[in-house]
């Protein structure tokens, strides 16, 4: 039997054997309303910007309030008048009802992945956000539901059965953890912490900028304080990264079923995924340095519009795991390609920051010598980025394997070895008249939700079998 007060059964076959009641939203998802209106309170304070006086910050601040107080009241009767429910044949129905009548409904054969999230402050209030994703529909379908709604829905929207499951350990947990730290995402998350702590906590915030200091002034005796800033920064970026990279890896677990790919975990954040095979666009192995130091690379999958940021698994090439989650998957050949008459476009978006950098190095050495060492290490950077566009020229291509079509792909660090599941995806081929004149297209390909992926400068004769 189902959960009690649903009134649902379960099939051996994963289906409903009748309706469901109607049930309600999580109050969260009033906030998440709530968050998206917060420019309309601003905008009584700007003629406080223009008068400047104690009379029109009251007037500013009444407005909000009536404004807050309007918006609350209108998302409380729009939480209590929304509905979800799923009916015997496993279609979700969600219907909105004020004013106006807005009904959705989706199908469960429809869906091609959902995602369920549980940050920190999400499972104190014992709420979920769940993510639906149409198969080839830009579109999503976000639901902020209560813990046991939520994994309630999804089991029975894709139910889980005999599922094969795989939890890393030792070196291959160790690698997930490094090879899934971001320095982008940790430095905009360590934005939105420090304005968020600055109206609370500016003595914290203080203290932590004293002690990076000191870290610069002892990084300093051997080095400029400009170059030990950028060193101590990064550094700490990369250790939050880290932690929070390994706080992903923590229980993690990926599994697989005759008809669907998953994967489960997270210290902080738990996070669960759940893809349908059959409208599985491409699996995406990225390598760079840091995997080849390792020996494992993280493989990252792709269904619609949903990109998942953790990849599904780290994976050692002389392991057969990947094989059994994704049968019939390959990699492109690992070779040069030809690169004769290839474009020079390649070095242009990391060529201009790295000429831009070495130009300005060169004048500081005259001008201001303080900022020639700094300088020197953004160079540095720009040059290894200019190091990746160049494995790009050499090793970026398509190929046809088995039936499938595979791709590499470089991208700053990165170079992408995709395998395509999709059997239809669109192609586009693009050519300049340069390109035209030696044989050469761009080859876009566009997979269904919209999710694009483009070869650069590619032989004609390396796509013929496309029949473009």
């Amino acid at each position: 039997p189902g959960p009690a007060g649903t009134g649902a059964g379960r099939r051996p076959d994963g289906g409903c054997t009748m309706t469901t009641a109607e049930r309600g939203f999580h109050p969260f998802a009033v906030l998440h309303v709530l968050r998206k209106t917060i420019l309309l309170y601003l905008i009584p304070l700007v003629q406080v910007l223009f008068e400047r006086n104690w009379q029109a910050l009251w007037t500013a601040l009444v407005q909000d309030a009536v404004l807050f107080t309007v918006l609350a009241l209108v998302s409380a009767a729009a939480l209590h008048a929304s509905r979800w429910q799923v009916d015997a044949q496993g279609t979700l129905t969600i219907r909105w009802r004020l004013g106006v009548r807005l009904d959705r409904s989706l199908r469960a054969g429809q869906l091609a992945a959902l995602t369920i999230e549980r940050p920190l402050l999400y499972r104190l209030a014992d709420a979920s956000k769940v993510v639906l994703y149409p198969a080839g529909q830009k579109r999503t379908l976000t639901l902020m539901l209560t813990r046991k709604d939520a994994q309630w829905l999804a089991d029975r929207m894709m139910p889980v059965e005999d599922a094969v499951a795989h939890t890393p350990h030792g070196g291959e947990k160790l690698a997930f953890a490094v090879l899934g730290a971001n320095s982008l995402s940790t430095m905009a998350l360590l934005v939105l912490a420090l304005r968020q702590s600055e109206p609370y906590a500016p003595d914290a915030q203080t203290a932590a900028f004293a002690h990076l200091n000191r870290l610069a002034a002892w990084a300093a005796r051997w080095l400029p304080m400009g170059t030990a800033w950028l060193l101590v920064l990064g550094g700490v970026l990369f250790c939050a990264s880290l932690a929070r990279s390994a706080a992903q890896a923590a229980h993690y677990t990926v599994w697989r079923t005759d008809t669907q790919l998953g994967s489960r975990g997270g210290l902080v954040r738990r996070y669960e995924l759940r893809i349908r095979l059959r409208h599985l666009s491409f699996a995406d192995v990225r390598r760079s340095p840091a995997t080849w130091a390792l020996h494992y690379s993280p493989v990252y999958v792709t269904a619609s519009r949903c990109q998942p940021e953790v990849p599904l698994l780290v994976w050692r090439e002389d392991g057969p795991f990947l094989q059994e989650l994704l049968p019939g998957f390959a990699l492109p050949p690992d070779e040069p390609v030809n690169a004769h008459n290839r474009s020079k476009l390649f070095f242009l978006p990391a060529g201009i920051p790295c000429g831009l950098f070495l130009l300005l190095t060169a004048v500081s050495r005259y001008t201001l010598p303080g900022l020639t060492v700094p300088l020197l290490v953004l160079t540095g950077i720009a040059g290894v980025f200019l190091l990746g566009a160049w494995a790009g020229y050499r090793r970026e291509g398509v190929w046809q394997k088995d039936g499938r079509i595979l791709l590499r792909i470089q991208h700053g660090f990165h170079l992408h070895n995709i395998c395509v599941f999709c059997p239809t995806p669109a192609l586009t081929a693009l050519q300049s008249p340069w390109a035209a004149a030696v044989r050469r297209t761009n080859l876009t390909l566009t997979f269904p939700g919209g999710i694009r992926r483009k070869v650069r400068s590619v032989r004609c004769e390396d796509i013929s079998f496309m029949d473009l």
